[in-house]
């Protein structure tokens, strides 16, 4: 098998290893596509040079082999779900931690760890048909999550976001309206129910909070882990409803990982046109330096090895 490691700062390397067959509960999966997520950009950007590091956690593959105890799967099955270790050609996965691929849905756009935080957070948001939404924050999550709101049937629904391309996708992708961070700032104060943030700014926390209406909901789910953030008191006054878009639990996510599968399966939700790029192992540094480089329509990237 081969793997890829971080070894020194922004710097990884390919190692070739034997191959190791799938443990008690476990599947051994082929790894067909496995999305590369800022949340891992600091372990990537920031190793200390000493043990090399394995990342990945975004998997979609293919079941080679099964281990003890194992049933109900088959080699061959395409699988996606929760898994680490993965920006390697092979991966011991537990079964308990798989579900089975929708056969509309192709491999290289099949991220289930994502799609399964996403759905789960808009879970707790209390959408139902008739409402105002918007997302603040439209690169791969944000946009995720617009298709999630939109099949709830909001009477109004609007994506916020600095970048052309990813207004113009939103709007494609069931937005029916897109607005820049200035203009939404403008003119939009107090005018949604609900408002999910996935931006991960400072910036983007507040203008959500701002276009949130008096007793409606908040929901933070953007990656928020470069300093300090600030929930203005007004939103207390408001009677706002904060809700955190973030779980541990296991059992939560397989259960929104099972939704999101049959919205993929019925053609309500699509990854397609946002896996914007592609590197392959040895590629691995030059898609996480996609993240500070933002190349023309970037969105999300992708190893295949």
């Amino acid at each position: 098998m081969r793997f890829s490691q971080v070894v020194a700062p922004g710097t990884s390397q390919i190692v070739e290893a034997p191959d190791t067959p799938p443990g008690p509960g476990e599947v051994r999966v082929r790894t067909l596509a496995s999305g590369i997520c800022v949340s891992e950009l600091p372990a990537w950007a920031e190793h200390d040079g000493a043990e090399p590091r394995r990342l990945g956690h975004e998997l979609s593959g293919e079941i080679v082999a099964l281990g003890p105890g194992v049933h109900g799967w088959s080699p061959g099955d395409r699988v996606t779900g929760f898994a680490s270790l993965a920006f390697a050609d092979m991966v011991n996965v537990p079964a308990r931690d798989l579900l089975p691929a929708p056969a509309n849905v192709p491999s290289r756009a099949l991220l289930g760890e994502p799609l399964a935080c996403v759905v789960e957070a808009l879970s707790r948001c209390g959408l139902r048909p008739g409402q105002r939404v918007a997302v603040v924050g439209l690169g791969f999550m944000g946009l995720t999550a617009l298709q999630v709101a939109a099949d709830h049937a909001p009477a109004r629904l609007a994506g916020v976001d600095p970048a052309p391309h990813a207004r113009d996708l939103a709007a494609e992708l069931g937005a029916g309206e897109v607005h820049a961070p200035d203009e939404a700032a403008g003119s939009l104060a107090g005018a949604f129910d609900v408002v999910v943030e996935f931006s991960g700014r400072a910036a983007g926390l507040k203008l959500a909070g701002d276009l949130v209406t008096t007793h409606g909901t908040l929901c933070v789910a953007g990656y928020h882990h470069d300093g300090r953030r600030d929930l203005d008191v007004e939103l207390w006054y408001r009677g706002v409803t904060i809700v955190n878009g973030f779980t541990g639990q296991r059992w939560r996510l397989m259960k929104a990982l099972a939704e999101g599968l049959r919205m993929m399966a019925d053609r309500r939700l699509t990854f397609e046109p946002l896996i914007t790029h592609s590197v392959s192992l040895e590629g691995v540094d030059t898609g996480f330096g996609y993240f500070g480089d933002r190349p023309p329509g970037f969105v999300k990237c992708i190893v295949t090895p």
